[in-house]
């Protein structure tokens, strides 16, 4: 008997103003700037071909309304999923500093989280292991729903926590990929087997918008 496979596609949300600003955004709500909203129009085009059985969504806005603008353009007829543990990573003190910002203030501490974001905590923010954790627990009840391809959009901390929760990559390992604003990465998901598609596919951004739904997905 051939295994279920399930494919979980998760999509980052479109840039806010913050993103542009290099302006730590965590759990704070920003929502999409014209960037974000033109970036998940191209990328509802590239997803516009996939009949998904679910589609969840992080509670923050940039992420329900990416979501909502992809599921607009799409047969999918179900009401999408908002679930608490796919929110971003707390930043806690840092949130809605700049860069530059943070440097000033907390300088030793920044320094070390730029060297491995995955062992330093922001003053007042959630550990990385907290992310995993909270992240593994929410696709934990995601994945045994049923259905084949199923569509999860949030955000770059709670991705790359979806990597080390889902097959086992190195949370330093994690910090080390790139995870762009309206970003594809797909898992593919059997009984016994996790493995990873591909990640960070951006090419939809970046040619014309009628062209992107011929470039497959799987």
């Amino acid at each position: 008997m051939d295994q279920r496979r399930l494919h979980l596609v998760f999509v980052r949300h479109g840039e806010t103003e913050w993103n542009s600003s290099l302006r730590f955004q965590g759990q704070t709500d920003v929502p999409l700037g014209e960037t974000g909203r033109r970036q998940a129009m191209l990328l509802a085009e590239r997803l516009k071909p996939v009949n998904f059985d679910r589609i969840y969504s992080s509670p923050l806005s940039r992420a329900f309304e990416t979501a909502s603008i992809i599921t607009e353009r799409s047969s999918f007829a179900g009401d999408i999923v908002t679930t608490e543990g796919l929110s971003e990573m707390s930043f806690g003190g840092w949130e809605s500093l700049t860069i530059a910002e943070i440097q000033e203030k907390d300088p030793r501490l920044f320094l070390s989280w730029k060297e491995n974001p995955s062992s330093v905590t922001p003053p007042g923010g959630e550990p990385f292991h907290g992310l995993v954790s909270r992240v593994g627990s929410a696709l934990g009840s995601i994945i045994p729903g049923g259905g084949e391809k199923i569509l999860v959009v949030c955000h770059g901390g709670t991705i790359r926590a979806s990597l080390v929760a889902l097959i086992g990559i190195s949370p330093q390992a994690a910090w080390k990929v790139r995870v762009d604003n309206c970003s594809i990465t797909v898992l593919d998901i059997t009984e016994d087997r996790k493995m990873l598609r591909y990640m960070n596919d951006t090419v939809h951004l970046r040619i014309e918008s009628s062209l992107a739904g011929v470039i497959p997905i799987f």
